[in-house]
């Protein structure tokens, strides 16, 4: 198995571990995890070679970031909130995303769209960690954002590829994510937005 390919692979484990263990309690954390997940399976089969269909591997990773990053953004921002915390909610924040994505990003051709939603989403997490003193979640922050600007820049290192440090970032960021998503749900009942969550 090729580096893309496993790299893939951890993160797809990490991300649906992520949707159907610590997500399980906030749907939005799950809606968002499944799809990064889906993208990342996706990439794994892809690169190598068991089914190469790389116009629905872009497709997924296009929603992943510009759909399932900002459902996490919201879990962080608003944790209590009813697309944090209610299926249906999160479900029409996600549709309702997915359709923004699909019009802006494919019909309009702005390609920046899914990035630019990703990027304020992981910008968001940053903020709201550190005001809240959650250090899971700023830390979680560092690497989804050093991850995306990694593939934005298109940095190698070698052996690792634009992709390949995305790939890497994301997972870590994802498990601490996860992290966070633990301690909130054990605190579930008091205040969640409390300095002492994280």
């Amino acid at each position: 198995m090729n580096l893309q390919a496993l790299f893939d692979g951890l993160l797809a484990a990490v991300a649906l571990w992520l949707a159907w263990g610590p997500g399980r309690s906030m749907p939005a954390v799950r809606l968002g995890a499944v799809l990064l997940g889906v993208a990342a399976v996706l990439g794994t089969l892809r690169f190598s070679g068991l089914l190469v269909l790389p116009a629905l591997h872009q497709s997924m990773s296009m929603l992943g970031a510009g759909v399932g990053l900002p459902l996490l953004g919201v879990a962080v921002v608003w944790p209590s909130g009813e697309v944090t915390r209610q299926r249906r909610y999160a479900w029409i924040f996600g549709v309702s995303a997915a359709v923004l994505c699909v019009l802006i990003a494919v019909m309009a051709g702005v390609k920046m769209w899914p990035s630019a939603c990703a990027l304020l989403a992981v910008v968001a997490m940053f903020v709201v960690g550190l005001k809240r003193q959650q250090w899971l979640v700023v830390a979680a922050a560092v690497f989804l954002l050093a991850a995306l600007l990694a593939f934005a820049t298109k940095l190698e290192l070698a052996p690792l590829r634009p992709g390949d440090l995305l790939h890497i970032g994301l997972t870590i960021g994802l498990a601490l994510f996860g992290q966070w998503v633990t301690t909130v749900s054990m605190r579930s009942g008091r205040d969640v937005t409390g300095r002492t969550v994280g």
